[in-house]
């Protein structure tokens, strides 16, 4: 009861700044990534320590950082070519090193900038060009009301999935990751996501093309809770059960925003490929 109070509590202001934000764009919204990215990359690095395994946690955030700045200013070229540069350099700051986990610590840096920083940069990428890659008019704002969208949906999903499966998940989904998951639960989140999505959409972003909708149905109803998962494993393997404490009655940065990492390159695709 005490964490659920924490969790509502901890909703009441971070939900609307998180839409808000989405909603503006621009400058923004590259806050909100650069935030996300930072804490979320961090939690990620950190949680491996009790494995004795010691990423380059700052090296690692300022590098994503620029590799995000890059991805807002210039190209997706340009982006990619950023990211490779990145590599590089850890590679070479790896030659340097001596210590025995030196090579798994090297690993640990690049896999957190692939999962997260990466990800997370397609869908800023989206934010940036979906009004004009869909051919709408950005005085209407309909990109930013599509990303509000897709918050609330993503958080019905989890919240329907939650207590869907407390009240009648019998099966479990994935024992050996998420033993608390079950197969009812995320069958709601699916149901939950397709109920958001069939009636907030014309009330939002109704030139939202039909296909689009139903794909992004299935991003977010499926993807996102795969998402989750990811995370879990994550976890499990690093021998914790929440990435930190920073978000009360919700753990960590990476704990909240799993889900939003894992659907961004799938919404990247679903937008760029899929353009009118």
């Amino acid at each position: 009861m005490k964490n659920l109070t924490q969790r509502v509590l901890m909703a009441l202001w971070g939900i609307p700044l998180i839409l808000l934000l989405s909603y503006l764009g621009g400058y923004y919204f590259l806050a909100l990534i650069l935030l996300i990215n930072g804490m979320s990359l961090w939690e990620f690095y950190t949680i491996y320590q009790k494995q004795n395994l010691r990423a380059y946690r700052k090296l690692g955030v300022i590098l994503s950082s620029m590799l995000i700045l890059v991805d807002f200013w210039w190209s997706l070229d340009a982006m990619f070519t950023g990211f490779l540069i990145i590599m590089l350099f850890i590679l070479f700051r790896h030659l340097r090193l001596s210590e025995p986990t030196s090579s798994m610590n090297s690993i640990l840096t690049t896999a957190g900038i692939f999962y997260i920083s990466l990800f997370l940069s397609t869908l800023l990428r989206v934010r940036i060009n979906i009004d004009s890659w869909m051919g709408w008019d950005p005085i209407f704002m309909a990109g930013g009301k599509y990303f509000l969208l897709v918050w609330i949906s993503i958080w019905i999903c989890d919240t329907a999935a939650y207590f869907g499966g407390r009240a009648v998940g019998k099966h479990k989904l994935a024992p050996r990751t998420s033993p608390n998951k079950t197969v009812e639960g995320a069958v709601f989140g699916f149901i939950g996501s397709i109920i958001t999505f069939y009636i907030v959409t014309p009330l939002l972003v109704p030139q939202l093309p039909i296909l689009h909708m139903w794909l992004s149905i299935l991003i977010v109803g499926v993807f996102g809770q795969l998402g989750d998962l990811v995370e879990s494993r994550f976890k499990r393997d690093a021998g914790v059960k929440d990435t930190s404490a920073i978000l009360p009655g919700h753990g960590g940065f990476l704990d909240r925003f799993d889900s939003v990492i894992f659907v961004s390159p799938f919404i990247f695709i679903l937008f760029y490929y899929l353009r009118p």
